[in-house]
């Protein structure tokens, strides 16, 4: 029991912190890629034409969603907010350098300036860090609490959930209709390809009768006589 309610934990722990879209998304292209074909299976108004075609655009269409909002999504994710957060730092470094806030020269400003993403992702995934690592990690929040700027944990949370907001929405307006038809159009052209006829017709020719030349010469006297006589 002890071992079960440790993993309920840890998943409603990692719901809890992350709240990104695509696990809703995902949730509900899997829901939809069960109950909708067998709602649509038991709809008596529609032709089974109707029914085929409906089954398999929505069949489609939540797989296509389903690996979409899994594994594109969560690459992007993976590849973009820790960048997007150093540039955050770096930014903001630089806006309390022109204020007069901050001495470009200081350790402050460098730290800021040169912020490493790598790092940043490595804290957050809670990676085995070395202590210079944890000391540039800790230095780096009390410079963000001393100047007012979100934290590293807090910013690479939001960030995070921004990129997955982005995401769902332009996989759902454009990629996954895109690739849906697409893929509905294939199958309809490989299922209506016609068949190629592989039978030729052969001409029968009339075996020539062998003729006795006396008759030959009356019947090309009598079609000639017929010519001139029309």
């Amino acid at each position: 029991m002890k071992n079960t309610s440790g993993i309920i934990d840890k998943i409603l722990v990692r719901i809890g912190s992350s709240n990104d879209s695509e696990i809703v998304t995902a949730s509900l292209a899997a829901f939809k890629l069960i109950f909708i074909p067998v709602a649509t299976m038991s709809d008596k108004e529609v032709t089974p034409k109707q029914k085929s075609y409906a089954i398999k655009r929505d069949l489609v269409t939540e797989l296509v969603a389903l690996m979409g909002y899994i594994g594109i999504t969560g690459l992007i994710k993976n590849n973009l907010t820790a960048p997007i957060c150093s540039k955050y730092y770096k930014q903001k470094a630089n806006e309390l350098a022109k204020s007069g806030k901050l001495d470009i020269n200081s350790d402050d400003f460098k730290t800021l300036v040169n912020t490493d993403s790598k790092l940043i992702k490595k804290s957050i995934k809670e990676l085995s860090l070395e202590d210079s690592e944890k000391e540039y990690i800790k230095n780096l929040q009390n410079i963000a609490e001393k100047f007012s700027l979100h934290l590293p944990q807090k910013l690479y949370l939001n960030t995070k959930k921004t990129i997955s907001h982005i995401c769902v929405c332009t996989l759902a307006l454009t990629l996954i209709p895109m690739i849906t038809n697409k893929i509905l159009e294939f199958y309809s052209k490989r299922k209506n390809k016609p068949e190629v006829q592989s039978n030729i017709q052969t001409l029968n020719y009339a075996p020539i009768k062998r003729e006795k030349m006396s008759e030959y010469m009356a019947k090309t006297r009598l079609g000639g006589l017929n010519v001139l006589n029309y």
